[in-house]
C-alpha cells in the first residue's frame, strides 16, 4: 500500500445503471462552478486565521511541540482541526492527514522532525491526476536558531497558509475531476525541508503531479517606498532553458484563469524562477520534473520579513497581523481558486507537440496525440518577444485514436511561439503544451 493518501485512486468504481442521452444532466459551464466557489471566499475568515496563527507565538521547527497554546505543535493542531472544517462540504472526498519527516538541516545543524498537513480532495474523473497548493506555517525571527522568542510570521507565511485554508473551504463543495491537495508545509525557512520531503515522496511513489502552486508572502500591499499595490500578483516560474517550460505554462494557465474568472485583479509573470538569492517551497517541485509556480504578493516589505517585534513610532513593528491587507488575501485566494478550478475540471494537457512550418504558406502544422475528454483543442499563440499568450483558435476534437492534425492559417512559425491546450466540454481549460524550441535540439 502507498504511505500517500493517494491510495484511494487504486480503488475501483461500482458499475452503476447505463443511463440515456436523456437522463444525463446539462454540463454546466466552468464560468459557473468558478464563479460560485470564488463567492465562497471570506475575507474575515483569511485574517482570523493569520491572527491565530500568530497567536502561537512562534512556529519554529523546534518549537514547543506539547503545550497546548505556544509553539509549532499547537498550530499543527489548530491546522489540521481548520483543514477537517473547512473541507466539511467535501464528505467522503476528503481526508486530512499529518505527515512526518526527520530531515538533516543544514542551517539547525542536526536532524528536525519536520509535519506536513496534508488535505487530499479526491477528483471524481481522473483521481490519479494531482495538483498541489501549498503555504508554509513555521516562522522565525531574525535569529533562525532562536526557538522560543517571538516569531509571528504573519504576512510570511501565515498568510500563504490562510489561502491553502479559504481555497480548501471554496472548492471544498464543488466536484473537481483531478485531485488537489491542499498542503501547510513545515520547514520551509529551515531550507524547504518539508516540501523536499513531499515532492521526494510524490516522486517516488509515482504521483502524476500536473501543477504546484506555493503561495509565499501574499497579505502585505504597502510598499517600502509607500506606495499601495493591490490590483495584481507576482507569479515566479523556473525555465532553465527556454520560456516555454512545464512550470511557465503553469504560470500563464494562472494569468488566463484571473484574466477570464476575475478581469479586475492581474498577474505579473515574473520570468524568474524565484527573487534574487531565495527560495520558496515550489523549488522541490521543480527539481522533481514537475509544474511549479510561485505566488507572491506585488511588492514585498523586507523591513519587517523575520524581523524582530520591536518599537516603531511608538506602536509595535514587525511580522504583524496589523501588517496584513485581508481584502487582498482574499484576492489571491480567489485567483487560486479560479487557477485550481480550471485546471482540475479540464482534460489532462497534450501529451508531445510537434511544430513544422508549411513550405508553400505562412502555415503552421501541429501534431498532438488525442486527449481523452477533450471536447476542443485550442491552439494559443504569440510573438517570441511576448510574455504571455496573444491569441487563440478553438478546433473541435474528433473521437478517434488517431493523432490530432491542426494547421494554423496565416501563422509563421518562425516568428511566433505555438502551443495547445485541451478544453472540456464544459469549457474548462488545460495548462498549455508547447513544442520545443529549435535550438533544444541536437540536431537541426
Amino acid at each position: 500500500m502507498l504511505r500517500h493518501a493517494l491510495a484511494f485512486a487504486l480503488l475501483g468504481l461500482a458499475a452503476g445503471p447505463r443511463l440515456s442521452t436523456q437522463d444525463l444532466a446539462p454540463i454546466e459551464p466552468i464560468s459557473q462552478r468558478v464563479a460560485r466557489a470564488i463567492g465562497r471566499v471570506d475575507p474575515m475568515a483569511l485574517r482570523q486565521t493569520v491572527v491565530d496563527l500568530v497567536g502561537f507565538r512562534t512556529r519554529h521547527v523546534r518549537s514547543a511541540t506539547a503545550d497546548p497554546a505556544v509553539g509549532t505543535g499547537a498550530a499543527r493542531t489548530y491546522l489540521e482541526r481548520r483543514l477537517r472544517e473547512a473541507g466539511a462540504a467535501a464528505g467522503e472526498r476528503l481526508t486530512v492527514t499529518r505527515y512526518p519527516y526527520t530531515v538533516p538541516s543544514q542551517r539547525l545543524r542536526g536532524d528536525v522532525e519536520v509535519v506536513n498537513l496534508v488535505a487530499t480532495l479526491r477528483g471524481t474523473r481522473d483521481p490519479e491526476r494531482v495538483y498541489v497548493i501549498g503555504g508554509h506555517y513555521d516562522s522565525i525571527n531574525a535569529d533562525n536558531q532562536d526557538a522560543q522568542g517571538v516569531a509571528p510570521g504573519a504576512n510570511d507565511d501565515a498568510s500563504g497558509t490562510a489561502v491553502v485554508v479559504e481555497t480548501l473551504r471554496a472548492l471544498a463543495g464543488e466536484e473537481l475531476g483531478a485531485t488537489v491537495l491542499f498542503v501547510c508545509y513545515d520547514g520551509e525557512e529551515m531550507g524547504l525541508l518539508g516540501s523536499r520531503a513531499h515532492a521526494k515522496e510524490l516522486q517516488s511513489q509515482g504521483v502524476r503531479v500536473d501543477g504546484m502552486f506555493t503561495n509565499d508572502i501574499v497579505g502585505n500591499t504597502f510598499g517600502m517606498d509607500g506606495h499601495v499595490r493591490d490590483a495584481y500578483l507576482r507569479c515566479f516560474s523556473y525555465a532553465p532553458r527556454g520560456n516555454d517550460t512545464p512550470g511557465r505554462s503553469l504560470a500563464r494557465a494562472l494569468t488566463y484563469a484571473v484574466r477570464t474568472h476575475l478581469p479586475e485583479f492581474g498577474v505579473r509573470l515574473v520570468l524568474r524562477g524565484d527573487r534574487y538569492g531565495r527560495g520558496g517551497d515550489h523549488r522541490p517541485f521543480f527539481d522533481a520534473g514537475y509544474p511549479a509556480a510561485r505566488i507572491s504578493e506585488a511588492a514585498e516589505d523586507f523591513s519587517r520579513q523575520h524581523a524582530d517585534v520591536r518599537q516603531r513610532d511608538g506602536r509595535p513593528y514587525g511580522d504583524l497581523p496589523e501588517f496584513v491587507d485581508s481584502a487582498y488575501m482574499a484576492k489571491v485566494c480567489r485567483a487560486n481558486v479560479a487557477v485550481l478550478a480550471e485546471l482540475a475540471c479540464a482534460p489532462m494537457p497534450p501529451g508531445k507537440l510537434k511544430a513544422t512550418g508549411a513550405r508553400r504558406a505562412y502555415d503552421t502544422l501541429l501534431v498532438l496525440p488525442p486527449v481523452a475528454g477533450a471536447a476542443h483543442y485550442e491552439v494559443v499563440w504569440r510573438l517570441t518577444t511576448s510574455a504571455d499568450w496573444e491569441h487563440a483558435k478553438l478546433f473541435p476534437a474528433a473521437a478517434s485514436a488517431d493523432p490530432v492534425e491542426l494547421v494554423l492559417a496565416g501563422v509563421c512559425l518562425d516568428d511566433h511561439v505555438v502551443g495547445v491546450r485541451s478544453v472540456g466540454a464544459d469549457g474548462s481549460r488545460s495548462r498549455v503544451t508547447a513544442p520545443p524550441e529549435p535550438d533544444a535540439f541536437k540536431s537541426r
